[in-house]
């Protein structure tokens, strides 16, 4: 790569020349539009507007830069007609973003005399409209909504008004006399007098008509309804009528529902009918001169009409991803954008918080309060910010120069916080081809340098250089439209040939934006935040991650994310090129969700759905994996029991919920980790360059807190075990968490563990669980006891006061401790179906290990004190709940036990 030569700047970005915008384009990691102007023409000729299309359609995706191809550079042009051109522009714009400071969101780079103008575009903070097409009445006439005023519009949920609540329309008009009811224009009375039929314009009565209704109809719909009077005075307000024949009036009838079909009435599936919302009256006009031909008030009303009414749909674009074009968003798309911001769900506020996401097209995404920041500090160490992230993947990278050219790079950055990832992993993943001669792709934060994408590459050529830029530009996209950003900052792209390597430092001290670009403190933790949120947030319905959903997926108005904890963001982020992996948690931190994250990844990577087998004990858990369709699964008994054939596509193993396996079929684990190394003639033709397909993936999720049985699962020893431990658990509210605590804190009893440093070697591994949020239900843990033989009553009273009280069936299940107890407690809740039209679940704590319900109700618990150990019974049914949480037992010692617990 040839070194560019650093050039003085000046402190603003007036010293940025559009020369050096040009000739370096392609290093800009942003979304790009090109257009022509004519400076010396009107903002609206010669199509001049299409700069207010594509500044809003860029606005409305994240921000970019507009190239503007001056076609009057060379044509006498001066320094006024550039002014007088973007000042009316700059109205226009501080119009689209609702009169807010256009000087926070466009920055114009150019003279008069320059072949290119170059306008550096921040993302809006909500969707931009160049024309609502929208009305509001006043006194006198009508106006054009503005942004609070649509919002409020749309969200306006009230009914509507009937016409038979406006104001009544007189019976008798007298020409050239002023009606009694009729003095004066209001906000539900508007007076118009049209030209006669000949008049200038060509127009008759009824085409004049069907031009000035619709901002009548949505001025008035939008507010309370009213008349629009044509044939009276808006001066005198003196009635003078319309000069009209039966065949004009007929034809204004149709011009006018054409008008109202074409409108668009709170959405684009809804149509207005005459009678209903809307009507039109022809009242003949008394005493007219006899020289004159028979006159009439045309009268047409409208009624109050919720959702807002509009009479086209609003001018506002977009940047189509697929098809790299701008596009009008329709109106149903443009709607829930506008809300979008708005969007919430109460209900998870006790244990969440809402991220103020505001760009037009972020997702609706909830956090535990200290998330944000527990990664950063984890990501902000001194010894992290030493390498590019994740450390592992430079394993990846063959060549030893090359792996050592990537920390001499990130070296660059060492003053200041920074932050260096590889894109082409989990997180950062970038949809885009591979190319044989790229190496990787290398994104770095720099608190003193701002943001760069490096690719280092074996040559350097266009196609390089486009796949660079396509990269940087998604990035962008992803931290500004999904992760929210909203700072003006940019990505300067670069390549590193690794085979012909020259210094670049004074390429990455370069300046290639306006100063209002430059990064700052403030700026750079917002775009760390974004990075984060891009990363770490999932759907929680079906794992899906940002880096995989669509816009119309994003703005779909029940569609919402979580994000994923630190310690599950940890270790996807950490420990994503680890091959065999035991990672440890305490119930209710979110293994399940770690787990599918990562076959999520590893069908990113190219792994295939029959590749990827996800093992589990219990059948209920298998089918709620499966019924995500992203890997292979099955239960450890059919797993042992299947053929040799049934697995042979396998070389990826996840293990969910260990602790609950068992040996008694045979050495299950063994046959697993098998699965995972390579055959015996893949390995012939397996190379260096592909190492990481030598052996699969084998990660084991287990929590020996609840290993209720006591005989052996079949687990090796952790000594020489790659181990990680979660510990903060976000299922269970404070007052089942403190509960379920008492049997937790137990002596862990590994199987077959006796020697002490084995012992040492787990509890080293282990954190203290900890609750991730401060939620309380209100509601404490309830221990009832009851006689055996009044059992089916109690649990029915149980339920049907939990029913009565609003919790939904389907959040409800009932847990016992047997299979042999399962049928019995299946038919006494039985009666509770007729009344629900729903079944209550009913499960053993065994079979329900590794899902949750909002409530729990436990029934009878015991256990074989030779097979399994009561304390972690407990604590597996415990934890199942997330809010309520209501055991009945029958046994004194039970019950004593679980009091005792409960009042320590």
């Amino acid at each position: 790569m040839k070194k560019i030569k650093r050039q003085k700047m000046s402190t603003d970005h007036f010293g940025l020349s559009t020369h050096d915008i040009t000739s370096n384009l392609h290093r800009y990691g942003e979304c790009i539009l090109h257009c022509n102007i004519h400076i010396s023409r009107g903002i609206h000729e010669f199509d001049n507007d299409i700069v207010l299309r594509y500044a809003c359609g860029i606005a409305n995706s994240g921000g970019g830069v507009l190239h503007m191809k001056n076609e009057d550079y060379r044509s006498g042009v001066c320094s006024k007609d550039l002014d007088i051109w973007w000042s009316g522009m700059e109205i226009k714009l501080a119009e689209m973003i609702s009169s807010d400071d256009i000087c926070n969101y466009f920055d114009m780079v150019g003279n008069y005399d320059d072949a290119d103008l170059y306008l550096f575009i921040k993302s809006a903070e909500h969707i931009c409209t160049i024309d609502y097409h929208s009305r509001l009445p006043t006194d006198t006439a009508t106006h054009e909504v503005s942004y609070q005023s649509v919002i409020k519009l749309l969200q306006r949920d009230e009914s509507g008004k009937p016409l038979s609540a406006l104001p009544s329309i007189p019976t008798n008009f007298q020409y050239g006399v002023t009606n009694e009811y009729l003095k004066q224009e209001t906000k539900q009375i508007q007076f118009k007098q049209l030209s006669s039929r000949n008049s200038r314009d060509g127009k008759g009565i009824p085409d004049k008509i069907r031009t000035l209704i619709s901002k009548y109809v949505t001025a008035f719909a939008n507010h309370e309804g009213g008349h629009i009077y044509f044939g009276i005075d808006d001066d005198q307000a003196a009635v003078y009528g319309e000069e009209m024949t039966d065949q004009e009036q007929e034809r204004t009838v149709k011009l006018v529902q054409l008008k109202m079909d074409v409108m668009i009435w709170g959405s684009s599936s809804f149509s207005a009918q005459r009678g209903v919302q809307w009507d039109i009256h022809f009242s003949p006009v008394q005493s007219v001169p006899h020289k004159m031909n028979p006159r009439v008030v045309v009268v047409v009303s409208v009624c109050k009409f919720p959702g807002g009414v509009f009479s086209a749909t609003p001018d506002s674009y977009y940047i189509n991803t697929k098809t790299q074009t701008v596009d009008c968003w329709s109106f149903d798309q443009w709607k829930k954008a506008m809300l979008n911001p708005f969007r919430d769900k109460p209900e998870l506020h006790g244990r969440f918080i809402k991220l103020p996401l505001t760009v037009p097209q972020a997702p609706l995404v909830f956090s535990l309060k200290h998330t944000m920041n527990s990664i950063k500090a984890k990501l902000f160490t001194e010894k992290s910010m030493k390498f590019a992230q994740p450390h592992h993947f430079l394993t990846t990278i063959d060549c030893v120069d090359t792996r050592s050219l990537v920390c001499s790079v990130v070296d660059l950055f060492s003053g200041g916080r920074h932050l260096s990832l590889f894109v082409n992993c989990w997180g950062l993943s970038v949809p885009l081809p591979s190319l044989q001669k790229v190496t990787c792709d290398l994104f770095i934060v720099s608190e003193t340098q701002g943001c760069h994408l490096i690719t280092f590459a074996t040559s350097e050529s266009n196609t390089i250089w486009a796949h660079t830029h396509d990269v940087a530009a998604h990035l962008k996209y992803k931290m500004v439209a999904l992760g929210g950003c909203v700072s003006k900052f940019g990505i300067t792209t670069h390549i590193i040939n690794v085979k012909n390597f020259l210094d670049v430092k004074g390429d990455f001290e370069r300046r290639f934006y306006p100063s209002h670009f430059d990064m700052s403190s403030e700026k750079f933790d917002n775009v760390i935040d974004s990075l984060i949120v891009t990363m770490a947030a999932y759907q929680p319905v079906d794992f899906t991650t940002l880096n995989t959903t669509t816009v119309e997926n994003i703005l779909s108005q029940d569609t919402y994310f979580f994000m994923l904890t630190c310690d599950q963001f940890q270790l996807l982020f950490t420990q994503q090129f680890t091959k065999e992996l035991w990672v440890h948690s305490p119930p209710g931190a979110g293994k399940t969700v770690a787990a599918v994250q990562f076959v999520q990844e590893l069908k990113r990577r190219g792994s295939q759905t029959k590749e990827i087998l996800y093992l589990a004990e219990n059948e209920l858990l298998c089918s709620y994996v499966r019924s995500f369709k992203i890997c292979h699964v099955s239960t450890r008994r059919d797993f042992m029991n299947a053929s040799v054939d049934t697995f042979s596509d396998i070389k990826n193993v996840i293990v969910d919920e260990a602790q609950n396996f068992k040996d008694r079929d045979g050495d299950w684990y063994s046959a697993a980790e098998h699965l995972t190394k390579p055959h015996e003639n893949s390995s012939q033709q397996t190379t260096n360059s592909n190492h990481l397909e030598k052996h699969g993936f084998f990660w084991v999720f287990m929590d020996y807190t609840q290993k209720v049985h006591k005989f052996n699962a079949g687990l090796p020893s952790i000594i020489g075990k790659n181990n990680f431990m979660m510990s903060e658990i976000t299922r269970n509210s404070k007052e089942i968490f403190e509960y379920a605590q008492h049997f937790m804190n137990g002596p862990i009893n590994v199987e077959k563990m006796s020697l002490a440093d084995n012992m040492e070697e787990l509890r080293n591994l282990e954190s203290s669980p900890h609750l991730g949020h401060e939620y309380s239900s209100g509601q404490s843990v309830e221990i009832l006891k009851c006689d055996k033989e009044h059992l089916k009553e109690k649990l029915f009273q149980v339920l049907s006061n939990i029913i009565d009280s609003g919790v939904s069936v389907d959040d409800l299940a009932v847990l016992v401790g047997s299979k042999q107890d399962k049928p019995e407690i299946t038919a006494d809740v039985m009666p509770l179906t007729q009344k629900t039209n729903h079944g209550v679940e009913v499960d053993t704590v065994k079979e329900f290990s590794g899902l949750d319900r909002g409530t729990i109700v436990g029934v009878d618990p015991k256990v074989n004190p030779e097979h399994a150990d009561l304390n972690k019974f407990i604590l597996s049914l415990a934890t199942r709940a997330r809010d309520k949480l209501v055991i009945i037992s029958t046994s004194d010692d039970v019950q004593r036990k679980l009091e005792c617990d409960q009042e320590s």
